[in-house]
């Protein structure tokens, strides 16, 4: 059941993955054409400034969703009304914080830019994001009940819905006003429609959530809450550095326009991220109720296989990125869009460091450890803010993103290692580590590999070139992989065959 649920998870999340790429590659082709490529870049930017906003969650929806995962096994509903109510009461006192330090930053935001020249008011733009990011928080808690047990293709599906819907509205709004406020304003109305949906669709999973005999929060669970939230806060602390300064660092010393240019590959690179880890993280709650088995030799054996499938995936799609992204932007925004081949060769390097990361932080998550390394996101971010703005000034934006690869190096030094495979695993400190070189080599390799396959195929037609080095890249570095890795690993048949059983099952 398990398994089946995971399924259905990872399904619905490609699929929502798939048709939100599509969508935001339209809707950035529109913008850039309607509006200018000044536009796009704010769009970028703002985004992530309002994303960055979100460490006044400080991590709350993940220490509750943890403590659900028992509850859920029991049916003890008691304990999950009172969970979810108290989830309630943060989520409202978090929308107030981020709508107040939002407001706060307003008259810094001409100095988080170059230069400009847009002709809505920047201010007003921003407001429009700062209201949507706010109006993520109504009556979103509920999605966790879904999350935690095992059913989060529901939520996402109600996502697909109002993604589709939503976009098509906004795009239609944009293409005949041309007025980019009433693009931002229908965003957030679709935002809250979103969010009463999954609210009405999980009253109808768990009608005992609109009782009102409510418990308080056991003092045991809400003291184990209050200790994760206190470590998460260094993560989220290190999250907005690493990934803030990022972008941040781009609009101010290399201006708006290389902001929009490069948020066309984050689109894509981010889009095909999330594909990647998204299909394994929705495997989390099945982790999450794994682990309270206790079963050590069973958790190891369950990592394996997920690495190897995770491995597999950011093997290919680091490949296709690194080979096909400039040809499929010069397709779709033309030739002046595109980055060098050095930058996009770091951001491909980027996206395997961070895409290895998925299944260790599943694990992580899954067993509840936030307060242990609070230390190490700091140590993490720190190092890579001031790297970043050494190599900024030499490499560029390929520096920017050096710094970022680099400062990574210390959890694969310290959390991954220590606190999940050797303390919820039960591995050998030495296995880890030659894992991780054999796997970063083969990475390399197949990067190279592909790269010198494609380059010595030119063909005129751009789109025929733009399949040729996707199908390359996929097939040589999968082949790569099965070869140097996957091929002669015992988790490897475990996992072909619960995959033969589970879509056996489906026919």
């Amino acid at each position: 059941m398990k398994t089946k649920k995971s399924f259905f998870n990872s399904l619905a999340v490609l699929l929502y993955y798939i048709t939100s790429t599509i969508l935001g590659i339209v809707s950035r082709k529109m913008i850039i054409t309607i509006l200018g490529i000044e536009y796009q870049g704010i769009n970028g930017l703002f985004s992530n400034i309002l994303s960055m906003l979100s460490i006044a969650e400080l991590g709350i929806g993940t220490a509750i969703v943890y403590h659900m995962y028992r509850p859920l096994e029991k049916g003890d509903t008691f304990t999950i009304k009172a969970l979810m109510h108290f989830y309630k009461k943060c989520y409202f006192i978090i929308g107030i914080v981020i709508l107040s330090i939002g407001l706060l930053l307003m008259p810094f935001l001409k100095y988080l830019i170059n230069d400009y020249s847009l002709s809505h008011s920047l201010s007003f733009i921003y407001i429009c994001f700062l209201l949507d990011s706010c109006c993520s928080y109504l009556f979103s808690y509920k999605r966790s009940i879904l999350m935690a047990d095992q059913r989060n293709y529901i939520a996402v599906f109600c996502d697909l819905l109002f993604q589709i819907g939503g976009k098509l509205g906004q795009l239609c709004i944009l293409w005949l006003s041309h007025n980019f406020i009433l693009y931002l304003i229908s965003m957030i109305f679709t935002r809250l429609a979103n969010n009463v949906l999954i609210s009405c669709v999980s009253n109808k999973y768990y009608p005992y959530l609109k009782d009102t005999n409510i418990i308080p929060v056991s003092s045991d669970i809400l003291s184990d809450i209050t200790k994760k939230v206190k470590g998460s806060f260094f993560h989220k602390i290190a999250t907005f550095i690493v990934l803030g300064t990022d972008n941040l660092l781009i609009s101010k010393f290399l201006g708006l326009t290389v902001m929009g240019i490069y948020s066309n590959y984050h689109l894509l690179i981010s889009t095909i991220n999330s594909i990647c880890s998204q299909i394994l993280t929705a495997t989390t709650a099945s982790i999450g109720h794994l682990l309270v088995e206790n079963n050590q030799r069973k958790n190891y054996e369950i990592f394996m296989e997920l690495q190897i499938l995770n491995a597999g995936f950011i093997n290919c799609a680091a490949a296709g990125i690194y080979c096909g992204t400039s040809s499929f932007i010069t397709i779709i925004f033309g030739e002046s869009y595109i980055l060098s081949e050095f930058t996009l060769l770091i951001l491909s390097i980027n996206f395997c460091v961070q895409g290895m990361r998925t299944v260790y932080s599943i694990f992580k998550e899954a067993a509840g450890i936030l307060y242990e390394d609070r230390f190490i996101p700091l140590i993490e971010s720190m190092i890579n803010l001031i790297v970043s703005l050494i190599l900024l000034h030499y490499l560029g934006l390929s520096g920017i993103f050096l710094g970022t690869i680099i400062s990574s190096i210390i959890l694969y030094s310290y959390t991954y290692p220590i606190l999940v495979f050797r303390n919820v695993l039960g591995g050998k400190i030495r296995d880890y580590y030659k894992n991780i070189i054999w796997i970063s080599i083969i990475f390399l390799l197949s990067l190279i590999t592909c790269k010198a396959i494609c380059a010595s195929i030119i063909l005129e037609n751009k789109i025929y070139q733009f399949l040729l080095n996707c199908t390359i890249s996929v097939f040589v570095s999968f082949f790569i992989f099965v070869c140097m890795y996957a091929g002669w690993k015992k988790e490897t048949k475990e996992l072909i065959i619960k995959l033969k059983a589970l879509f056996n099952k489906r026919h």
